[in-house]
């Protein structure tokens, strides 16, 4: 019996069933993920060390956006997906959606950042939320470090989320994010939110 080997020893299948494969596959991308995740860390370690991505872009060599792709290799953003008929307020009189007070009003931030029924395993990994009204990107806001503040029931999240970002700001502090503001994303029926890997 052939043994495939990953980076942490051998799968004790035969290479030539699909079932092997399909192992070694899942192992695979478990590595994977790890490696990402402590690239991710490191990168970020440095970064603080040095003072800034433009400093940790010298010592190592690189471009700066290259760097911040780095630091946020394991990261996550959500995507919310709001239509002009969704509701502005809810049963408990809580305010959501586009607010029509402009993007940089307190109103618009509290509708923006609470409450999201998100796993606390995302804490550390989701670093920002893109929204998305009837089919266009109208804003992306960078998760900060703050805490995390959770409902009674500890099931819903408000986020610590900053300011709106410019164009000039999401393409330096994403650089791998498939989104432009004011680009179109046409929604998807059913579908109020989702989670893409950076």
């Amino acid at each position: 019996m052939t043994k495939i080997r990953t980076l942490d020893g051998f799968i004790d299948a035969p290479l030539s069933t699909i079932e092997g494969l399909v192992e070694a596959l899942r192992r695979n991308e478990e590595q994977q993920e790890s490696l990402r995740g402590l690239h991710a860390e490191f990168t970020r370690q440095i970064v603080r060390k040095a003072g800034g991505v433009q400093q940790a872009a010298k010592i190592l060599g690189i471009d700066p956006k290259t760097v911040r792709a780095h630091e946020r290799a394991a990261g996550v953003v959500m995507v919310v997906y709001r239509g002009r008929h969704t509701t502005k307020i809810d049963g408990d009189g809580r305010v959501y959606g586009e607010v029509g007070q402009g993007e940089d009003s307190d109103g618009q931030l509290e509708a923006d950042r609470k409450w999201f029924k998100i796993s606390p395993g995302h804490q550390g990994t989701l670093l920002a939320v893109v929204y998305i009204s009837d089919g266009t990107v109208v804003r992306v806001r960078e998760v900060h470090n703050g805490p995390w503040e959770w409902d009674q029931d500890g099931e819903k999240a408000a986020l610590p989320l900053g300011a709106p970002l410019t164009t000039a700001e999401l393409a330096e502090r994403f650089p791998t994010l498939p989104f432009t503001l004011g680009g179109e994303h046409p929604m998807v029926r059913g579908k109020i939110r989702e989670y893409i890997s950076l």
